[in-house]
């Protein structure tokens, strides 16, 4: 009673915390969090092996403790408490993501590892040195958003120099291929309208549309005009993308996704045929940046009658070797070529070496942001 008298708060936090866990265990588990875009720990089971485990990640405690983590009331609840009190304490970023100015988020990038960025570089040489004398290739490397949206930037933030990064990166990729200077294209598209996504790492439709148009003219070829494409231009409202995932900001306004709905003959994954371009249902999840191509995949061949510069009795066939920025940027080409092949390094399962010498491409676009290409451990598979 004495102890009672003496620390009452302490007691009333006790029994807070004590309420708070029984209640989480008798709550059925969620399976994922809409919230964190990710799938929640579930209750492990208990076994000998688990019980014997050296490694600390198989240990029974350790996976129960990350399950009442993962599970605790009102998770959502104190995920966005915690994000107020840091914006009140004036705290301008969180795990790895800068709050910037109008609703913008950035990446925090103030390092790069020279090796795999160097790697990466000398498997696009290899590739260009072997296929770039009989099939034009265009390398494209796309600013993040915090190199083009510099007025949207908070004071002092010290990232790595992409301008800088990019035309040191062109010069050493050789003669034969051609390099395309999208810092320019991104920042007039910027003035235009939005060409990043607010809580998103990925350029919008228009930033891609802009990049679209500057390759195709580097090609001598017609793009799409981007009021005749007024007419399938559609809007899905309601997207929280990765830097929000990341961060969980309470005060982020949900970025609108435009996507065109545009006629085409037939599409294959992996060589299997799909309904159209897009994955209609992901619309109505949360990770919607996902319909576009249905997400990233194997081998994609986009068949179609919008090529503006279609010759009678030739088809012609461009190869588009991207990252998730591709995504949102293929379904455009449509408009400029017969057939759109489009290829993730991260899950070619066909040698490219057979690709290339099976095929023939008009051109082939090698395009990443600039953060995927320095970081990406699966280029080399372009050269296998």
């Amino acid at each position: 009673m004495q102890f009672l008298k003496k620390y009452p708060l302490l007691i009333l936090f006790a029994v807070f915390l004590y309420a708070l866990t029984i209640a989480s265990l008798l709550t059925p588990p969620r399976e994922d969090s809409v919230m964190e875009n990710r799938k929640l720990a579930q209750k492990p089971k208990l076994t000998v092996s688990s019980l014997l485990a050296v490694r600390t990640a198989d240990k029974y405690t350790q996976k129960y403790e990350t399950f009442m983590n993962d599970q605790f009331i009102g998770r959502d609840g104190w995920i966005t408490l915690k994000s107020i009190c840091e914006s009140a304490l004036g705290k301008i970023e969180n795990n790895g993501v800068v709050y910037g100015r109008n609703g913008y988020m950035f990446d925090k990038f103030t390092s790069l590892d020279e090796r795999r960025l160097n790697l990466n570089i000398q498997t696009v040489t290899e590739f260009v040195n072997a296929y770039g004398a009989d099939t034009p290739v265009t390398v494209a490397i796309v600013p993040n958003s915090y190199q083009t949206l510099e007025d949207e930037l908070p004071a002092g933030l010290d990232n790595i120099n992409q301008a800088a990064e990019i035309e040191a990166l062109y010069k050493q990729i050789p003669e034969a291929a051609h390099k395309l200077d999208l810092l320019p294209v991104m920042r007039k598209s910027a003035d235009a309208g939005q060409a990043y996504y607010r809580t998103d790492h990925h350029w919008t439709t228009r930033g891609a549309y802009a990049a679209y148009q500057a390759f195709v003219s580097s090609r001598g070829l017609q793009a799409a005009d981007w009021d005749q494409l007024a007419s399938v231009r559609r809007e899905q409202p309601g997207f929280y993308g990765t830097y929000y995932n990341k961060c969980k900001l309470f005060s982020a306004k949900p970025d609108t996704i435009e996507w065109y709905d545009i006629p085409i003959d037939s599409m294959t994954i992996a060589g299997k045929e799909m309904g159209g371009m897009y994955d209609m249902e992901k619309w109505d999840q949360h990770n919607k940046y996902d319909a576009f191509l249905w997400s990233n995949n194997d081998l994609t061949i986009i068949r179609s009658q919008n090529n503006l510069n279609h010759e009678e009795g030739k088809t012609t066939r461009i190869l588009l070797i991207k990252d998730s920025y591709g995504n949102s940027f293929a379904p455009f080409l449509t408009y400029s070529y017969d057939e759109v092949w489009v290829v993730d390094p991260r899950f070619l399962m066909t040698p490219m070496s057979e690709l290339m010498t099976q095929n023939t491409f008009d051109d082939v676009l090698i395009l990443y942001n600039f953060k995927s290409f320095a970081e990406d451990s699966n280029i080399y598979t372009i050269t296998k």
